[in-house]
């Protein structure tokens, strides 16, 4: 202690600076032993300067698994003035001559490992030279220490048979997953709920590592909703190295035998006096669970029998036991009880003696019964078997009620055939017919033997068109006793509709001449006997400055009629009023003949108004279909045939040819024509000597002056100058869109040399009718020089500003395509730009053009001012082929790249947005590429199998470029026509921004691409290919097998595709009727289509154990929730407590699951769609979410699943019951 005083005096002498970065450890910094090994450790110090002191205070680690033996100081330190203590690890030591310095061992740490774990060995060391302590680092030592140990759990329990309020036998597997022999110990069946037993156990003698032994539980009997643990080293004597495996839950619901309770009779009928007997037995039982009590009520119709004796057929002595029974027989119910010793096997319970009283039928069946076990427990699944006792009698039913001929006011005849079912003959039974509330005369049946049937017939003329009640009862005043009283009503429907008839107006010409007469016959047709018509009334109408009536005389025979008859006729202003009572009109009849007299040429015609034919009866017929007439009085007929406008576009002359036609019978001299163009009348035309059936076109000229819809009227014979047989057909309106038409200009190159280029300006798709004269360029440069410029034109000019060169002329007529200058460039630099920037075209009216698409065809990646080009993606273009295009309303830039691929790109963001193309951008490009190879094209046989390469299509969907739009709502529908398949995949693009663009790649291999359309929102709209004129969007195939399409607005996009499915012509054994593959992993208690479907297309993902052995109920492939995306349809099973991914998703459904909500015992059953955001898609997936606040209630909404025939629209709750899942109302 002394020498350590001396030591720590030294050091608190010398003042606290460091010179060198010196560091005190042990020679590893961790390290890994095994309990009971030994092993040393080197106390290092490294990098210090020339050392006078050195002190470790003490040594930290926990002394519980770890002990130091032993200091071995090294020759270093034992050159000093040492000490050192185990107890603690204090090591000091003071060099007075010889100090060391550098790298240099102190001593050698001995350790003893006592117990596993792990600790970290701290050291407390200071450090001195000559002038100062040292600054050091120091590094501790971190010490693992391993101890073999068993690690029991339990790998299986099964329990065959699974019954209820039976014996079992449960068998547990018990593994030793550790690294050492286990000892003895026990396995233990602890109760939860539902066992009959009280807690049991098995003890085991010893278990090696890596083996596995069965552990038999015999006579265990389960109730109806059992759950117990099953705990291996229940009273913790193994130390094990994972004491949390050691116990599991298991709750398999055991199944109840079923059992039957049976009346029967030798007889099904008796006669009124005798007596029968019925026997209760009760059937299926088993010694494995015996019967020991039975007590119900055995149920009959007193007024019909009497129970004269009820007796028990078991043996008390043969029982040896305590025997109890009681019986009481009151109003028509045998109540009855009784104890047995054993009832295990097929017994009759009690003989039921009764007498028959009066002729009826009874029912004998059994209520409130209840079996009993002979543990006191009653059987749950007892079937009940009842019978019917008739005692004989006569029986009258309704065997049918059928009506004949119901039409309205037409005699129909109801037929009601009764028949006697019963053991007496009937004297007589009443029959009765009520129609709604109304009672036809009532009928009888007589002498109705056994067996036998009679018809019996009621008359009735419906009065309504409707849907009669007819309720016809036998027997009303009960004067017959019958076996059964039930069968003596029938209520049945009846619709009354009414026939129709007709009446025909008919000539037999339909044009003559004026002055010429001709006679129109008024017929009424389809009459007949059952309602015959009396009176007819009426208005015959025509067009009086056309026709003239001279005569209207009625074609009826009063005398044949032999009854009153009446007539009356008027005629006035095209207008023959006519009425006529007659006595019977039962067949097609000629009612009267009108003559007419042709006035004028036109045509009139001819028709009735306010007809009314009555029946005999006085009731109007009002089915009544009225057939008119037209006739012509020649003459001529001019009418517009068409109008048809060649070359519409905007400030070229137009020609509007109108052609008249002359549909009449008389030719026309001369017909004046006129159009009119919105307000806006064009010079009249004539047509002259226009023969009968001939056509002759006139033309008008037209410039339009307005880009709009024009709408155009055309006039023949505006002044009624000609007279003609129809005055209707001289108008016609068209209408008409005005657009200009489009313009191109381009600059290109026509050839080059390593110097120099020479290049052409060239304007295409100029009208004839509207020829160019005049145009302004403006061309900006990069690394080029102007040598030359040859421009066409009476006038030309060119100048250069600041490397825009300026190109005039004028004074020429050209149209189509031509070249309006050539210039030759000296080059500067290999990267060259020659761009048109600006330019302006005038007609010869020096009107301008104002619809020019310009195409720049010598591009170099500097000029491209609103696309960068990020990373190495310039090195990969091939810049010879740059291309920018200007539509008019944006720019389009083509770039193609040196690996035969390209992109186009409208730059229609925002102003002071960069589109950016980046690797990201060509690994989406060739992504779309390398998806081809993901789908098989070549294996469609099928309609199936075209619907799965379409949802393969979708899946391998790429966004090449995007700005500013989503991409939602992919879908896909696939039906056969004939004998294609014909597909329709939808998605919707939204703009989330004022400007933007998306492009979409989709792999569609070699299938026909029949349609693209997008709906704007106010009109369908056709893609079409390459047309970059649209400002709506295009598409193209950029390489062979993949559709882009780009997209400027945010319509809803239709792509539609044909694909040709192979004929087969043999006949296929499958028998498969829906087109639905199910997976081959289902569940077998899935019987709806739906369920199947739903359960195939999605992933099960389960949270803990016991869900993922629900889940397996379902199919057999499924899947854990840790770390779990949604990516597919999914069926969650399991609350949030232990499925993460149920509890990501929890709040997007209607019901919360929690331990409290929706409570014991109870599960929910949810539907949701959820969108998930895909980059710029937006994907939906259908998530079906099964689950319950504890595993009976998961359980319960899992197997109540399985039940359903749909999805169900609403959140479904469920109960788990000793009878199992019950919906929760």
């Amino acid at each position: 202690m002394k020498f350590k005083l001396i030591v720590t005096s030294i050091l608190a002498l010398l003042a606290l600076n460091a010179c060198f970065a010196t560091s005190v450890e042990l020679n590893s910094s961790s390290l890994n032993v095994d309990k009971g090994d030994t092993f040393s450790l080197d106390l290092l110090v490294k990098d210090a300067p020339e050392t006078w002191a050195f002190e470790n205070v003490n040594l930290d680690y926990d002394e519980n698994i770890l002990n130091l033996t032993s200091i071995t100081l090294s020759e270093v330190s034992n050159s000093g003035m040492a000490d050192k203590r185990v107890s603690d690890g204090f090591i000091s030591i003071l060099w007075m001559s010889n100090q060391p310095m550098g790298n240099f061992t102190i001593a050698t740490l001995s350790f003893e490992s006592l117990d596993g774990g792990t600790t970290q060995i701290t050291l407390n060391p200071t450090l001195a030279d000559s002038e100062s302590e040292v600054k050091i680092n120091v590094t501790d030592t971190n010490v693992s220490i391993y101890e073999a140990k068993p690690d029991l759990l339990i790998t299986n329990v099964s329990i065959d048979p699974l019954k209820k309020y039976e014996t079992n036998t449960v068998l547990v597997t018990v593994a030793n997953n550790g690294d050492f022999n286990a000892g003895a110990f026990k396995v233990s069946l602890e109760t939860v709920t539902g066992v009959i037993d009280s807690d049991v156990k098995e003890s085991i003698a010893e278990l090696n590592y890596g083996e596995s032994t069965v552990v038999t539980f015999e006579n265990i009997t389960l109730g109806p909703n059992n759950l117990f643990d099953i705990i291996v080293d229940s009273e913790n004597i193994i130390e094990e190295s994972d004491e949390t495996n050691n116990e599991i839950s298991f709750g398999n619901q055991p199944s109840e035998n079923a059992i039957s309770a049976v009346l029967s009779c030798e007889n099904d009928s008796v006669k009124t006096g005798e007596t029968f007997d019925v026997t209760l037995t009760l059937n299926d039982l088993t010694a494995n669970r015996a019967a020991k009590a039975v007590e119900g009520e055995l149920i009959f119709d007193s007024s019909v029998l009497k129970c004269n004796n009820f007796e028990f057929q078991l043996d008390a002595s043969a029982a040896n036991e305590t025997y109890l029974e009681n019986v009481t027989i009151e109003n028509g119910v045998v109540t009855f009880s009784i104890v047995d010793g054993t009832i295990d096997e097929d017994t009759t319970i009690a003989i039921a003696t009764f007498e028959a009283l009066a002729v009826g039928n009874s029912n004998i069946s059994l209520e409130n019964l209840v079996v009993s076990d002979v543990n006191g427990y009653a059987f749950n699944n007892v079937s009940e078997t009842e019978m019917n006792m008739i005692v004989q009698g006569p029986d009258a039913l309704i065997e049918s009620v059928e009506v004949s001929n119901p039409y309205y006011m037409e005699p129909a005849v109801i037929a009601v055939t009764v028949t006697n079912n019963g053991h007496q003959n009937i004297d007589s039974c009443s029959v009765n017919v009520y129609i709604d509330s109304d009672e036809l005369d009532p009928l009888t049946v007589t002498d109705l033997r056994v067996g036998e049937s009679k018809i019996v017939e009621f008359n009735w003329t419906p009065q309504k068109e409707k849907t009669f009640t007819i309720v016809t009862v036998l027997d009303s005043s009960d004067a017959i006793s019958e076996e059964n009283e039930d069968n003596n009503q029938n209520t049945t429907h009846c619709t009354v509709t009414e026939n129709a008839i007709s009446a025909v107006l008919s000539c037999e010409n339909d044009s003559v001449k004026t002055g010429e007469t001709f006679d129109v016959t008024l017929t009424l047709n389809d009459l007949t006997a059952n309602r015959a018509a009396k009176a007819v009334e009426g208005e015959l109408i025509f067009d009086s400055s056309v026709l003239k009536c001279n005569n209207f005389e009625f074609q009826l025979d009063a005398s044949a009629a032999n009854e009153t008859y009446l007539e009356n006729v008027t005629i006035e202003n095209g207008v023959v009023t006519f009425s006529i009572v007659d006595g019977t009109i039962d067949e097609d009849t000629t009612i009267a003949i009108a003559t007419f007299e042709a006035l004028a040429v036109g045509n009139s015609n001819i028709s009735l108004e306010n007809l009314v034919v009555s029946d005999v009866n006085g009731y109007a017929f009002n089915n009544v279909s009225e057939t008119e007439m037209n006739m012509i009085v020649q003459g001529p007929d001019a009418l517009i045939e068409s109008v048809e406008v060649s070359n519409p576009y905007y400030m070229e002359p137009a020609v509007i040819a109108v052609t008249v036609t002359n549909n009449g019978h008389q030719n026309i001299d001369s017909c004046s024509v006129n159009v009119y163009i919105d307000s806006d009348e064009l010079d009249p035309l004539t047509v002259t000597d226009l023969r009968v059936g001939e056509s002759k076109i006139v033309e008008f000229n037209w410039t339009p002056q307005k880009e709009k819809t024009f709408t155009i009227v055309t006039v023949l014979d505006s002044s009624d100058a000609i007279s003609e047989e129809n005055e209707d057909n001289n108008q016609l309106t068209e209408q008409v869109s005005i657009s200009e038409r489009i313009v191109s200009m381009e600059i290109y190159k026509k050839s080059e040399t390593e110097t120099q280029i020479i290049t052409s300006v060239k304007v295409s798709n100029v009208g004839e009718n509207r020829q160019c004269m005049g145009y302004d360029v403006y061309v900006s440069l990069d690394n080029l020089d102007i040598v030359e410029v040859n421009a066409i034109g009476e006038t030309t000019n060119w100048s250069v500003t600041n490397n825009t060169l300026f190109i005039t002329g004028y004074e020429f007529t050209n149209y189509g395509e031509f070249e309006i200058a050539n210039i030759t460039f000296n080059k500067t630099n290999n990267s060259i730009s020659a761009i048109i920037s600006e330019c302006a075209l005038s007609d010869t009216n020096g009107q301008e053009f104002n619809k020019i698409l310009i195409s720049n065809k010598i591009v170099n990646l500097d000029s491209i001012k609103n696309i960068v080009l990020e990373g190495n993606v310039s090195e990969l273009v091939d810049e010879s082929a740059l291309e920018t295009t200007t539509n008019g309303e944006f720019d389009i830039t083509k770039i193609y790249f040196n690996n035969s691929d390209s992109i186009w790109i409208p730059e229609t963001v925002e102003n002071d947005t960069l589109i950016s193309i980046t690797n990201e951008t060509l690994d989406a490009m060739k992504e779309a590429v390398s998806n081809l190879g993901n789908i098989d094209f070549d294996s469609i046989t099928s309609e199936d199998d075209v619907s799965d390469i379409m949802d393969e299509v979708i899946d391998n969907m790429v966004v090449v470029s995007n700005y500013g739009f989503n991409i939602s709502n992919i879908t896909q529908e696939t039906v056969t026509d004939g004998t294609n398949a014909v597909s329709e995949l939808r998605f919707t693009a939204t703009n989330t921004s004022s400007k933007g663009y998306s492009i979409i790649r989709l792999p569609v291999g070699d299938l026909e691409i029949s349609e693209i359309i997008v709906n704007t929102g106010s009109a369908n709209v056709s893609l079409e290919k390459d047309d970059i004129d649209s400002t709506i969007g295009w598409y193209r195939i950029p390489i062979e097998g993949i559709l882009e399409i780009t997209l400027i607005k945010d319509p809803e996009v239709t792509i539609k595709f044909a694909s040709a499915i192979p004929v087969t012509t043999t006949s296929s054994s499958s028998g498969s009727s829906g087109g639905s593959h199910y997976s081959s992993d289902l569940s077998d208690g899935i019987t709806s289509a739906v369920i199947k479907n739903a359960v195939s297309n999605s992933n099960i993902v389960y949270g803990s154990e016991i869900d993922q052995e629900y889940a397996l109920n379902l199919r057999e492939t499924v899947q854990n929730s840790a770390n779990y995306e949604l990516s597919r349809d999914t069926i969650i099973v399991g609350g949030p407590e232990a499925n993460g991914f149920a509890n990501k998703y929890d709040s997007e459904f209607g019901i919360s699951i929690t331990n409290d909500y929706p409570g014991e015992n109870r599960g929910v059953i949810q539907v949701q769609n959820i969108e998930v955001h895909v980059g710029n898609f937006i994907k939906t997936y259908q998530v079906i979410y099964i689950a319950g606040s504890d595993r009976y209630g998961t359980q319960a909404a899992l197997e109540y699943f399985k039940t359903l025939e749909d999805l169900p629209e609403k959140p479904v709750t469920v109960e788990w019951t000793e009878n199992g899942p019950v919906l929760v109302e």
